[in-house]
This record gives C-alpha cells, structure tokens and sequence, in this order.
C-alpha cells in the first residue's frame, strides 16, 4: 500500500497508481413517496368472559332445548335458592325452589333412615305429569317438570348431563 501524495489508499498486487477518473454529475429529481398513514392498530378486546349465572342459564336453555318434552325447570340451591330458571309465565321461581328443597330434603332423610344411601334423583308422578329433581353436586339440585306422555327415560339422561354440566360450573 503506497501513499502517493494523494490520500488515495489501494490494496493490490500491482504497482500503485493514482486513477483519477472524471465523474459527471448529473442532476436527478429526487421523488420522495410517502408511506400511507397507518392508524396504530389498538389490540383486539379480550372476549368477555361468561358469569357463572349466565353459564347456569346457558346450559339451562341447552337441556330445554334438547329435551323437548321437559316444560319447566330450575336449578336451585341446597336452601332452595333459584340459581337459574325456565319457567313458564306465571309459575313463582322462589315458590319452586322452596318446594324443591323441600323435596330434596325429605328425599334424603327417607333415603338415610331406609338404608338405601345416598340419594340421587326424586322421582313424582301426578296425573298431569312428572316432577324430577335430580342431584347437581353437592351444592344444587336440577328439578324438571314434564308432561305425562313425556318420555322420562330421555328426560332423565338428558337432565343427568345438564346436571353434571351445572355442578362443574358450580364447582
């Protein structure tokens, strides 16, 4: 690497030489294009988180869905607290949920004094139809009323996936 006087520094094999080149310039326009403006992106909104009571109501709704031949039914609380409902217009949510604690209750002391365990389902007959209360875990219970053609086996096996479906959400 060799100085020439020139400040022109070159890393070769050959002898040193100055290149001077002649350079035109010529004049461009300069075209500046602008980047569309992007609004800032916000982030999504989460999905609201259902509530427990909207859950319990969600799958009310599903199992009166699916079993056509339940006409009312109620989840209600070990003291005979409405939790969720379907019942029809002019039948007393809180006169249901007492009469199905009320029910339970004497269900399960007849089922401990018989010896026949613990218990899992009341089953009424009357002559308009059939009153069911079946367990939903140990904090509820699912009562179901129903027409008397109904067929009670497809009412009780839908009723015990809703009831098992409430108490994991009651938990």
């Amino acid at each position: 690497m060799a100085n020439n006087g020139t400040n022109d520094y070159f890393i070769s094999d050959v002898d040193d030489e100055v290149v001077e080149e002649d350079y035109d310039i010529i004049a461009a326009p300069v075209v500046v294009v602008p980047e569309p403006a992007v609004a800032p992106q916000q982030p999504a909104p989460l999905p609201r988180t259902p509530t427990r009571e909207e859950r319990l109501e969600t799958s009310l709704n599903a199992l009166m869905i699916r079993s056509t031949d339940i006409q009312a039914a109620a989840l209600v609380s070990m003291d005979g607290f409405v939790m969720a409902s379907a019942l029809p217009e002019g039948m007393q949510e809180d006169r249901v949920g007492a009469m199905s604690a009320a029910i339970l209750g004497l269900g399960e002391r007849a089922a401990a004094e018989l010896g026949r365990g613990h218990l899992t389902q009341v089953f009424i007959e009357g002559e308009g139809g059939y009153v069911i209360l079946i367990s939903a875990g140990e904090r509820g219970v699912l009562t179901a009323l129903t027409l008397a053609d109904s067929k009670v086996g497809l009412v009780l096996y839908d009723m015990k996936a809703a009831a098992a479906e409430m108490a994991a959400i009651l938990g």
